[in-house]
């Protein structure tokens, strides 16, 4: 969306910067568009190396993902992380009892492996997210009720 269509009017005069006012639709994703096409272009920078410019880049990542992070896990609760965890173990449970009664018959092997590997699936990703969620603490990109 340009600047123009963003600020313009439309066929009966209005101007339709009245669609960032509504309360229905998705406001934050309009601010970003509207932030977007009133940003002013830089001016062409000095030329850098090539690992100044990927220290750069992973800076603007980083910046980017704690902006997006922050905007998405707002006003996180201790016991909203410990209901997490507690899926994840109960996962883990899960997943080892399927393994430990894996048939050894052929006919049924092969559901009962697909099982084991939704299971395996679902485990790990769940342990992968706790994993991504500490560090995100440790780091302070995102808060916690009642953590400092």
């Amino acid at each position: 969306m340009t600047l123009a269509e963003l600020t313009g009017l439309d066929g009966r005069g209005n101007s339709t910067l009245q669609w960032f006012h509504r309360s229905s639709g998705k406001p934050k994703e309009r601010l970003r568009m509207l932030e977007d096409a009133l940003a002013v272009p830089e001016p062409t920078p000095e030329p850098v190396s090539a690992g100044a410019f990927v220290e750069q880049i992973e800076e603007t990542i980083q910046e980017q993902s704690k902006r997006e992070i922050m905007s998405v896990l707002v006003h996180l609760k201790q016991n909203e992380i410990r209901a997490l965890v507690r899926r994840a173990a109960h996962a883990k449970g899960r997943y080892l009892a399927a393994l430990m009664e894996l048939p050894r018959s052929q006919c049924s092997r092969k559901t009962a492996i697909e099982e084991l590997t939704l299971a395996r699936q679902e485990y790990e990703e769940l342990e992968k997210g706790l994993e991504v969620l500490r560090q995100l603490i440790l780091d302070n990109d995102v808060q916690i009720t009642g953590v400092r």
